[in-house]
């Protein structure tokens, strides 16, 4: 967790470079009421840019603010642009994905309606879960100190998912593919951006996988074990990181 506290703010670069930041009120709230911040206390600030502002807090009885004394870059991104693609399963799966996804460093997640999903957005249901999802990153990058935020995004097929992902790697996981090798990532170069592509509870069909395989992804099994759908992008995203991302590979 980060030792100071954080608050996403939605404004730009120029908004923030100012002596005086008015906290949204959903964040004067949580720091008033929830982390129980007193006057004069060092938080940060950042806005998904990937620059930070450093200051103390203020109160009074109708607004809190942050007296602004420094700023600077701090993006710490991972050196593999990662990208997850993720079925529509159940909200709070999907909430756990991308909290947890935004904590490994995962650069975008986009959900998809695959044959086999249970769940299935459209409208206004939708753009909700969206919004709810983008606040889950937020929340997210407060706590483990991330300042750029993930791209989270919907889109209408998992073909439509496939094709508008490029990168060095792209996986499609499942359970009867053979397990992934490491050389999958290269032997010589390691790779820039690699992409991974998650089913649902019930995984993808054979006419799902032929298309991806079209497409120029490789099916593999992550490991030896078949793993649940909340767990399998995760996890990949895990062993990612640690082979060309910023994760250490070996026990210090």
């Amino acid at each position: 967790m980060a030792s100071t506290p954080r608050f996403f703010v939605p404004f730009d670069d120029a908004d923030l470079d100012v002596p005086r930041v008015i906290l949204p009120k959903a964040a004067a709230r949580h720091a008033e009421r929830s982390l129980r911040l007193a006057a004069g206390e060092v938080v940060e600030l950042f806005n998904g840019s990937g620059r930070v502002w450093r200051g103390t807090i203020g109160f009074s009885p109708s607004e809190a603010w942050v007296d602004v004394s420094s700023s600077e870059r701090r993006p710490l991104a991972s050196p593999l642009r990662t990208t997850l693609l993720q079925a529509w399963v159940a909200p709070e799966k999907t909430e756990w994905i991308v909290e947890k996804a935004t904590e490994l460093g995962v650069d975008e997640v986009v959900f998809f309606p695959a044959a086999r999903s249970v769940t299935r957005l459209s409208g206004e249901r939708l753009q909700k879960r969206i919004d709810r999802l983008r606040v889950i990153a937020q929340s997210a990058c407060e706590q483990c100190g991330r300042n750029v935020q993930p791209v989270v995004r919907p889109t209408t097929s998992l073909e439509s998912a496939l094709r508008s992902t490029e990168s060095d790697v792209r996986l499609l996981l499942a359970p009867n593919a053979l397990p992934v090798k490491g050389e999958t990532l290269g032997s010589n170069r390691l790779p820039r951006s690699a992409a991974v592509a998650v089913g649902p509870e019930g995984g993808f069909t054979p006419q799902e996988e032929e298309t991806a395989q079209s497409l120029g992804w490789t099916s593999a099994l992550l490991g030896p074990r078949v793993l649940r759908t909340e767990t399998a992008g995760l996890a990949a995203a895990v062993w990612l990181q640690t082979i060309a991302g910023d994760f250490p590979r070996g026990i210090p």
